[in-house]
């Protein structure tokens, strides 16, 4: 393909009503002009006709050049397809800090999880054993269904022991911070 096969059809373009376009426009703006002038009388105000008329022929104007340059309207933009772990290379600056919103869930949901053994059980445990999961099918192929004698030698005894049968109580800061020292060493 050449670059003049490329420009082929850019010499036929349509043949346009501008005459037109400008006697509307003009129509326009003087209608413009009548109902803002009729308007700002009732309110005694002054203006010049002939600016207020410009500056609508320039209102005008200026959204047909808009329209003509093609900008998509609010209803033609296509929907924006974010595909998680990908940024969209936008910045939603309402949005806060997502690292900060993570780590305040994670120690609200650790300050529930010490008062509250049963939520312990509930939240924690799961998501806890989510993440052993995914650590040792990264870094030594099996999970914890998978393979369980395998998965039981890299977690631990005590790990193992609150991933797969978790204690009546939640344990202690100390033991809970120990047992996520074994899981990042994964």
């Amino acid at each position: 393909m050449s670059i003049d096969d490329l420009f082929a059809g850019a010499e036929e373009r349509p043949a346009r009503k501008s005459r037109w376009r400008w006697v509307t426009g003009a129509l326009l703006a003087g209608l413009g002009t009548g109902i803002v002038y009729v308007l700002l009388r009732v309110e005694e105000l002054t203006v010049s006709v002939p600016v207020l008329f410009l500056s609508f022929l320039a209102l005008v104007t200026l959204r047909r050049v808009i329209a003509s340059v093609g900008v998509p309207g609010r209803g033609e933009r296509p929907a924006r397809h974010v595909v998680r772990g990908e940024e969209p290379g936008t910045y939603n600056f309402t949005g806060g800090d997502g690292l900060r919103h993570a780590v305040g869930r994670w120690e609200r949901v650790l300050n529930w999880s010490t008062e509250d053994a049963a939520r312990f059980h509930r939240l924690t445990v799961p998501a806890l054993r989510e993440l052993a999961d995914e650590r040792l099918r990264q870094r030594h192929g099996v999970t914890i269904a998978s393979d369980q004698r395998r998965a039981r030698e890299l977690l631990g005894d005590p790990l193992w022991t609150l991933l797969t049968a978790p204690p009546k109580r939640a344990p202690k800061p100390r033991q809970f911070a120990s047992l996520v020292t074994r899981l990042e060493e994964l």
